[in-house]
C-alpha cells in the first residue's frame, strides 16, 4: 500500500464521514453530491481493502482500522490547516516576526522612532533589523527574502519589484552658524567656493546627489571642492558644526541635525530634483500577509 497511489482528497472525504456519521451530511460539508461522496467512500475501501465505515443503527460507525487511522488523519489535515490559516493572515499581536529591511542611516534617524513606538503598541513580539546595503546588493536580496522590505530612495530595480512612495524628499545645506561664507543667505557664489562633505552611504541616493552637484558646478565652470569623504552620518553634525565644511543632505536629516548643534540649516542655491522616497518589495512577497502588514505601516505612519 503505497501513498503516492491514494487521493488525498480522499481523506476529506473519510474525516468528513467520520465527524458527521453520515454519507449526505459528509457530502454536504466536502461540498459535493452524495454520489460523489458514495464513489469517494468506493475508492477508500478498495484502497484500504475495509469497510472503514458500517451502518449501524442509522450511522456510518468507523471499524477497527478506521478508528486507528481517525487520529493521525485528522491531526494532519489541522496541521495542514492551521499552516494554510498562518499564511492567510498574519496576527501581529502575538506574532514574533523579525523583520529585516535594507535602510540607511539616514532613514534610521527617519523611520525608527516613530516606527518603534507604533509596533510596541500594537505588535509588541514583532522585532526589527535594519541592514545598510547597496541598491544591487538589495535587488538581489529581496526576492531571497534576506530582507522583507527596501526603504528609500533607489533607481529602478527591475520589472519584477513594486515600489510605493511615502514622501517626497529635497536637499538642504548645513553649515555652522557664523561661518565665514554665510551671511543672511547663502548664496550661489559662497556655496562655490565652500569646501564641501561628500556623504556616500550604501543604501541610500548620494552617488547620484554628488554627480548631480559636478555637473552644477561644471556648468559654472567651477571643480566642487570636496575635503571630506565619509560613509556614516556618525560624527557629521560635530564635524560641520566644528569646520566651515559644508554638507548637503536631505532635509530630515539635516533638521534632527540642527536640533541639537549649533549649526544652520539653508536652501540649496542649485536647482537639484526632489526625490521619492519609496519602500521596495518584490513581487514574490506581494501577497504574503506578513509584509503586507508590514508596508501597510510605513503608508500609516509615513506617507504623505
Amino acid at each position: 500500500m503505497k501513498l503516492n497511489s491514494l487521493d488525498l482528497n480522499l481523506l476529506l472525504v473519510f474525516d468528513a464521514i467520520l465527524r458527521t456519521g453520515t454519507v449526505t451530511r459528509a457530502a454536504d460539508d466536502v461540498g459535493i453530491t452524495q454520489s460523489s461522496m458514495s464513489n469517494a467512500l468506493s475508492r477508500l475501501r478498495e484502497y484500504f481493502n475495509d469497510p472503514l465505515f458500517v451502518r449501524t443503527q442509522g450511522r456510518m460507525e468507523p471499524t477497527p482500522l478506521a478508528q486507528s487511522l481517525a487520529g493521525p488523519v485528522q491531526d494532519s489535515l489541522r496541521q495542514l490547516r492551521d499552516a494554510l490559516e498562518d499564511k492567510r493572515h498574519f496576527d501581529e499581536k502575538v506574532s514574533e516576526r523579525n523583520f529585516r529591511i535594507c535602510m540607511s542611516e539616514i532613514a534610521q534617524r527617519i523611520f525608527l522612532p516613530p516606527l518603534l513606538t507604533h509596533l510596541a503598541t500594537c505588535a509588541p513580539g514583532v522585532t526589527l533589523t535594519t541592514v545598510d546595503m547597496s541598491p544591487e546588493h538589495a535587488q538581489e536580496a529581496l526576492p531571497t527574502g534576506e530582507v522583507d522590505l527596501a526603504i528609500g530612495y533607489f533607481a529602478d530595480l527591475g520589472p519584477n519589484f513594486f515600489g510605493q512612495r511615502l514622501f517626497q524628499e529635497h536637499y538642504v545645506v548645513l553649515a555652522r552658524k557664523k561661518h565665514p561664507l554665510i551671511g543672511e543667505t547663502l548664496t550661489l557664489d559662497a556655496y562655490l567656493d565652500a569646501v564641501h562633505i561628500s556623504y556616500l552611504p550604501a543604501a541610500a541616493s548620494h552617488s547620484t546627489l554628488d554627480q548631480l552637484l559636478d555637473k552644477e558646478f561644471a556648468l559654472r565652470g567651477v571643480r566642487r571642492q570636496v575635503g571630506l569623504c565619509v560613509a556614516h552620518s556618525l560624527g557629521l553634525s560635530t564635524i560641520v558644526a566644528q569646520t566651515d565644511l559644508m554638507l548637503t543632505v536631505p532635509s530630515r536629516l539635516a533638521q534632527a541635525f540642527s536640533d541639537t548643534f549649533d549649526l544652520q540649516v539653508m536652501p540649496l542655491p542649485v536647482e537639484i530634483p526632489p526625490i521619492d522616497i519609496k519602500q521596495h518589495w518584490h513581487s514574490r512577497y506581494h501577497h504574503d500577509p506578513a509584509n503586507r502588514w508590514l508596508r501597510a505601516q510605513f503608508l500609516k505612519l509615513f506617507q504623505k
